[in-house]
């Protein structure tokens, strides 16, 4: 998270766009700060210490559960059919993926790890529908490195909780994986993020994030040699079909 902020903090100073914020830009600062990048990435981290790393990651993806009915209600965004198809089509390939009737229900640790990353899943919901409708006076850009310092705040307190005195080994790896989280995963891609968040209707941005989870199953299956079954590869399918839906709707309505 420092790493991220530091990194975008000097490519805004270095296009010149640096600014400081005013009081009408601390709204959004403080809920996409904490809610898509503080809080999620802290409630993410406790469920994958109670889940198995691969459906942690499944179960953090189910912001579309939260954003269609949300969206619909309360923010106006119209939906035909063909959306809707696009949207069961999708979570139903997350189902598939997640198969949550392979969990054992009766396992405290398991209830606990997938309340933790379905809330994870929801602060993103809201913070995706905030940045869409809330009123921007600075450009994404100008705002993300106040908005990583804000998301900083809460895991560095609950870090520190956690291991007040942790012992770190400087290593190559341990500097690339830092370089490789904190650029690319942490900085630019919370920016893009919100960039795509502010420009699309969130039904379509949010599942079209569920083609994380694809990617990385064919990733993984190129270089650790896993298998991609045949419900996998379906459900890989419907995610995708239900993708080709909403990126082909609006020109059907």
């Amino acid at each position: 998270m420092l790493v991220g902020t530091l990194t975008m903090m000097g490519l805004v100073i270095s296009l010149k766009k640096f600014t400081l914020p005013s009081k009408s830009d601390f709204p959004l600062i403080a809920i996409i700060g904490l809610l898509q990048i503080g809080i999620y990435m802290l409630l993410a981290s406790i469920g994958l210490s109670y889940l198995p790393a691969g459906r942690s990651s499944l179960i953090a993806y189910t912001t579309p559960l939260w954003i269609m009915p949300i969206a619909i209600l309360f923010f106006d965004e119209e939906a035909g059919w063909v959306q809707w198809l696009g949207f069961f089509l999708g979570v139903g390939g997350l189902m598939l993926l997640m198969s949550p009737w392979e969990m054992n229900w009766h396992d405290g640790n398991v209830i606990f790890g997938t309340a933790m990353l379905l809330l994870a899943s929801l602060c993103w919901a809201i913070s995706m529908l905030c940045a869409r409708y809330m009123k921007w006076t600075k450009s994404p850009l100008e705002l993300i490195p106040w908005q990583l310092l804000v998301g900083t705040i809460p895991i560095l307190i609950f870090a520190l909780i956690k291991e007040p005195l942790p012992i770190v080994s400087w290593d190559l790896p341990l500097v690339l994986s830092l370089a490789y989280t904190g650029i690319l995963v942490t900085g630019l891609s919370y920016w893009s993020g919100v960039v795509v968040n502010k420009a699309l209707p969130t039904i379509l941005v949010s599942l079209g994030f569920l083609a994380v989870p694809v990617f990385s199953l064919i990733i993984s299956s190129y270089f650790m040699n896993e298998i991609i079954t045949l419900s996998t590869a379906l459900a890989m399918g419907l995610i995708l079909s239900g993708l080709v839906c909403l990126v082909l709707a609006p020109s059907e309505q």
